[in-house]
């Protein structure tokens, strides 16, 4: 996943007029005697438009002041503007400099952004290298950031990015971004459960995980708890239910869970028989490859 900015404490002030306004003036005189988080936030709230007007460049020139005393934060921001160009030309090469800066601050969405950078390898400064993408993922996770854990994690899990397929070492890292409330986490936690990989099999728990990415709107958890409720597998079944969330993956694009809503309409199971309704799924799924839906058109058409 792309880097991300950071918003800071650009808070709203508890007093008369505009909060933004009156938090704006206090920090921006804060920042213009030179204190370094001042400057920082100062930064996020032109970026944002807070208490003063979207300027993006302004947002660099604060970021950059923060940046060079040595603040972490802006020092991340800057990366991400030079990053994709906001508030000054794309500059990756800058980016990567900066990011360096503060991950050597131990600032871990930098560790993870640089992580990332080591993985690709996709600037001509910065060839690809698997371990350092992994020593900076480390990091990152060490430190405690749900990305990095949850990418740590698929790692191991596949054994790719230069490291052994560990599912133990998996699962203990899904865990981790899982109980920081991270979807694909809990998702990922909730199929080693399902399978009993790298922990003990247990449906009950993977269907409890399934279903808080799925709150989350996570698609394939949608899926998977609508197939749980729909067989009884850790849960009980509930075709009402199976349907509920076979609908919301079907929406959003899952084809497997399109698949399965045809077949609920077709043959009437947790809906009323649509045979017009499955008609409808089945083509959705087709149409992104599905070889079961493709069987059935053939069929009832």
């Amino acid at each position: 996943p792309p880097p991300t900015l950071l918003w800071g404490q650009c808070r709203h002030l508890a007093s008369g007029g505009d909060p933004d306004v009156e938090y704006f003036k206090s920090v921006k005189d804060m920042a213009d005697s030179g204190n370094a988080d001042a400057q920082f936030n100062v930064g996020m709230c032109y970026l944002a438009g807070r208490g003063c007007d979207m300027d993006e460049p302004k947002a660099v020139e604060y970021y950059t002041k923060a940046a060079e005393q040595g603040n972490a934060e802006a020092q991340y921001n800057l990366g991400v503007c030079n990053y994709y160009g906001r508030g000054l030309k794309k500059n990756p090469e800058a980016a990567i400099a900066w990011y360096k800066k503060a991950a050597d601050q131990n600032h871990s969405p930098s560790q993870f952004a640089l992580a990332v950078c080591y993985e690709k390898g996709f600037l001509p400064s910065l060839e690809k290298d698997t371990k350092l993408a992994i020593q900076m993922f480390e990091k990152a996770a060490e430190n405690g950031d749900a990305a990095a854990q949850f990418k740590l994690g698929e790692a191991y899990y596949y054994g790719r990015t230069g490291v052994t397929e560990d599912f133990p070492k998996a699962a203990k890292l899904f865990k981790m971004a899982a109980d920081q409330g991270l979807a694909k986490g809990q998702y990922n936690l909730g199929m080693c459960y399902y399978y009993g990989q790298g922990v003990e099999n247990n449906e009950g728990t993977a269907a409890e995980l399934f279903l808080r990415a799925a709150v989350q709107g996570h698609p394939q958890a949608e899926y998977q708890i609508a197939s749980c409720y729909y067989t009884g597998k850790g849960v009980e079944k509930d075709m009402d239910k199976a349907v509920t969330w076979f609908t919301k993956a079907a929406n959003q694009s899952h084809p497997v869970a399109q698949y399965s809503l045809a077949q609920c309409y077709y043959y009437g199971r947790g809906v009323e028989k649509d045979e017009d309704k499955a008609m409808q799924f089945y083509k959705m799924a087709a149409s992104q490859g599905h070889a079961q839906a493709k069987y059935w058109l053939n069929i009832i058409i």
